[in-house]
């Protein structure tokens, strides 16, 4: 046995002494090593596939559950359907008939809505069919592939539909069985008529009860109207009686007014001599206050304009503070940190539906981030901004078939990108950077750390 075990080691010592140069030198220890690495690789790649082939399974396994739930709904559903129509004309309808107005009803409501629509079962039923031809495919492609949490979604979505369907089925079907089983079969039911008869003439009766109910109502709203008639009837007096008042009321006043007309003549005739003798005195009074008003106009201009040129100065002076306090809010480690998947240069900007769609490297786009939407104050809004970070899952196309963002140079978030998944704190996060992001985007496009 100690002979076997030496043996090997001095064929590597050989080995290590003739491939071994001047300054660098194989040692078993090296050898061995990477013999260890190339076995945990190849386990580590059979562990993986293993686990892909299980989460495969699991998938197929889902899809032809769904398959056979949906094939016995409708296979149930067609039978329960045969069952209630023909109650609708037989005898076992005509004594269900006997137990008044709650089988009705419940046939009524069978008639009026189906309770699985055919549209709906087809549209299951071809959706199953697409997933297994899909699994075909997939099962004779490359191993590893892992089914998409979109697909294994929609399979437990089909799933869990048959499952309601098939239990809202099993409901009508015991309700259906129970009331068949109490039924004498010895009654003669020859001359009843037919559930369907009783049915109509059901309805006929609800419609008739609908028609005295409206005729009632428009007697009573009749007698309530007549009080209401007879008020309008004095209030309509009382408006006459009013306007005649009111036309004696005019006459009067026109006499008044011509009594006052005949005054005021008079007056007139008096007050025309004084105007004559304030004319001369008034037209030098207006000459001393026009000038006195243009020396006031002109002092007023003259104050106007300093107070517009002190008010320009201290416009430009709080502008440029501003400026000067954006530039450094924009500077501040803080803000860098923030921005970085935007102020960092790459070759992508948003809209682009693919990588490397440009040669030059540059900032990301003020003017493209507000064209796709990604900077309005609503859920899309954020959504599209957070998309662009690689923080949300894509709805237009801005990642490769393996996941991975178009945007392959700049920094991207280390979110999640499924926005059901994202935490209260993590949404708050992103809103302050796209707030931060609409504040100081024209300043940063003047800066040059985004482009226009």
């Amino acid at each position: 046995m100690q002979n076997h075990k030496q043996i090997p080691l001095i064929a590597i010592t050989c080995l290590a002494a003739c491939c071994g140069g001047a300054n660098a030198q194989v040692t078993t220890d090296d050898i061995r090593q990477g013999a260890r690495d190339r076995v945990h690789g190849t386990l580590a790649e059979q562990e993986q596939q293993a686990y892909a082939r299980s989460l495969l399974v699991q998938f197929e396994t889902r899809v032809n559950q769904a398959k056979t739930l949906i094939e016995q709904v409708e296979q149930r559903h067609v039978a329960y359907r045969q069952q209630m129509d023909s109650l609708l004309v037989n005898d076992d309808g005509k004594r269900l008939g006997r137990k008044g107005q709650a089988v009705a009803m419940h046939f009524i409501n069978y008639i009026e809505q189906s309770l699985i629509e055919p549209s709906e079962l087809a549209a299951k039923k071809v959706f199953v069919e697409q997933m297994l031809s899909f699994l075909d495919r997939a099962k004779s492609g490359p191993a590893g592939y892992v089914p998409q949490p979109e697909r294994v979604e929609e399979a437990d979505d089909v799933y869990l539909w048959a499952r309601s369907r098939s239990m809202t089925l099993s409901e009508s079907e015991s309700w259906l069985a129970e009331s068949l089983g109490s039924l004498d079969h010895t009654t003669d039911v020859a001359a009843d008529p037919t559930l369907k008869e009783q049915i109509d003439a059901y309805r006929a009766t609800l419609r008739q009860e609908w028609l005295i109910l409206q005729s009632r109502g428009k007697e009573a709203a009749r007698q309530e109207a007549a009080p209401v008639m007879e008020e309008n009837a004095r209030i309509a007096e009382l408006e006459r009686a009013l306007l005649e008042a009111n036309q004696k009321l005019s006459t009067v006043r026109q006499q008044n007014e011509q009594q006052r007309i005949d005054f005021e003549m008079r007056m007139e005739q008096q007050r025309v001599e004084l105007r004559e003798r304030l004319a001369a005195s008034q037209r030098e009074m207006d000459e001393r206050l026009a000038a006195i008003d243009r020396e006031n106009k002109l002092a007023e201009a003259e104050r106007m304009r300093r107070d517009a040129e002190a008010n320009v100065a201290a416009r430009d002076i709080r502008e440029d503070a501003q400026r000067t306090e954006l530039i450094s809010k924009c500077n501040s480690p803080q803000v860098q940190r923030d921005l970085a998947p935007f102020l960092e240069e790459g070759t992508w900007q948003p809209g682009d539906k693919g990588p490397n769609a440009r040669l030059d490297m540059a900032p990301m786009s003020y003017s493209k981030i507000q064209a796709d939407g990604a900077l309005a104050d609503t859920v899309d809004g954020l959504q599209r901004f957070l998309e662009i970070v690689n923080a949300n899952c894509s709805r237009r196309g801005y990642y490769t078939r393996n996941n991975q963002h178009y945007d392959i140079h700049r920094p991207k978030w280390g979110y999640t990108r499924h926005w059901d998944k994202l935490t209260r704190e993590q949404i708050q996060e992103a809103q302050r950077v796209q707030s931060l992001l609409r504040e100081l985007g024209p300043t940063l496009v003047q800066e040059g750390m985004l482009s226009e």
